[in-house]
């Protein structure tokens, strides 16, 4: 179910983004933010993508660079080039005139919260489950 119909979009920095979305026709759109070191095919973003399709809804998730199945190193990622993942594939596939609502898991919260300068005549709504701060620097490396 989950990487049916998925594409890849290039950004400007060549990083093969994978995605998914469906209903693109609907006037709001969930985009599905998915947390560290993981990716599109969880039971979260699988619940959510059921609910949009079941209700007609549009729907997006993707994976940030350097998880699933998108290009590049994880270790070479960080919280500002994830989010510059998210805000190039948002801008590039939704309309300007259409809502979002913004889902983040964990520290896909941190790079949907980081999104909401840029897309804030847009956006309707957010859900954040179970939100995360950025740590990577501290605690990982």
């Amino acid at each position: 179910m989950s990487y049916k119909r998925s594409k890849y979009f290039t950004s400007p920095s060549k990083r093969k983004i994978k995605y998914l979305f469906l209903n693109r026709k609907s006037q709001i759109t969930v985009v599905f933010f998915h947390g560290f070191m993981s990716d599109m095919v969880g039971e979260k973003p699988n619940a959510i993508q059921k609910f949009c399709r079941k209700k007609k809804i549009g729907f997006i998730k993707f994976e940030y660079s350097g998880h699933g199945k998108s290009s590049g190193k994880f270790t070479d990622g960080n919280i500002s080039r994830w989010t510059s993942d998210a805000k190039q594939l948002i801008k590039a596939k939704t309309e300007v005139k259409k809502k979002l609502i913004f889902i983040g898991s964990s520290m896909g919260s941190w790079v949907a919260l980081n999104l909401f300068n840029y897309f804030h005549k847009k956006i309707k709504g957010f859900i954040g489950i179970a939100s995360a701060p950025e740590f990577t620097e501290e605690i990982m490396w």
